[in-house]
């Protein structure tokens, strides 16, 4: 997996903005969860399911595709709004930047590996704090055991986690929000 790729992804909106002109719209499963509601710790679970063998070799493109899945479903447009042409993507990102960025690039860039047991305790602590059933939370933790984690960064007080395992993404967002 290409992870200097992926890095100037978070960091570089000129090549999240390359990739994302250019990305394949496939069709991929995914389920978002908005778990916040105890002020102020907050947590995001979103779930992706791409084809087999499409996240080893095309990392940077399903991050890409996570975080323009994730805006569709937080600003509630149709989750395929991207299967659009080439031109009319960059007229979106040119023109809709204030918008656009913010969900592409992060604040603070950290790009630290860590274990799925260190990620796994994150969404048990966020997740309990916020009332959600351990019944929910297993959900995710049971299915992406043993994967490969990535604490991308941050935006303010908060943590952004990647976790992969086969073609499986997972994207937690959880912090301290004021």
């Amino acid at each position: 997996m290409d992870f200097d790729l992926l890095k100037k992804v978070v960091s570089d909106y000129n090549v999240f903005c390359s990739i994302a002109e250019n990305l394949e719209w496939i069709k991929i499963k995914e389920a978002h969860e908005n778990w916040f509601r105890t002020y102020p710790l907050g947590i995001f679970v979103d779930a992706y399911e791409f084809p087999e063998g499409y996240v080893q070799s095309n990392i940077a493109d399903a991050y890409v595709r996570t975080i323009l899945s994730e805006m569709a479903f937080s600003e509630g447009w149709d989750k395929d709004f991207w299967d659009i042409s080439q031109e009319e993507r960059k007229r979106c990102l040119t023109e809709g930047i204030l918008l656009y960025k913010p969900y592409a690039v992060v604040q603070e860039v950290r790009f630290i590996k860590r274990s799925w047991e260190y990620l796994a305790q994150e969404i048990k602590y966020f997740a309990t704090k916020n009332k959600i059933s351990v019944l929910e939370q297993k959900k995710y933790i049971d299915k992406f055991q043993g994967a490969k984690v990535i604490e991308i960064g941050s935006w303010y007080n908060d943590f952004i986690y990647m976790a992969m395992k086969q073609n499986l993404i997972l994207i937690v967002f959880c912090g301290f929000w004021d």
